[in-house]
């Protein structure tokens, strides 16, 4: 049989946090990074807001990375303009 799946009452599904209210976590969407941080962790996570500052290589990789790991919010900051060079990195 399928695992069961549990529910954390303070993180709510889908990686969004709610405002201001009781949430959980969807285990199956996220079950690789409750099984490495735990249930703490992640509710501090979709709780979290997030500044990335400088989008090269690393800093786009680093903002996908928490997108996906399901932060309330990310804000992209970059300091220097786009140019056409940027197109081949990720």
């Amino acid at each position: 049989p399928p695992p069961r799946r549990r529910r954390c009452p303070l993180v709510p599904p889908q990686g969004m946090a709610k405002n201001g209210g009781e949430a959980e976590i969807d285990e199956g969407l996220y079950s690789r990074q409750l099984y490495v941080l735990g249930h703490e962790a992640m509710k501090r996570m979709q709780t979290s807001n997030v500044l990335v500052s400088g989008l090269r290589g690393l800093g786009v990789e680093v903002a996908k990375n928490l997108v996906r790991g399901g932060v309330k919010s990310v804000t992209l900051h970059d300091p220097q303009p786009a140019a056409w060079t940027d197109l081949a990195s990720q």
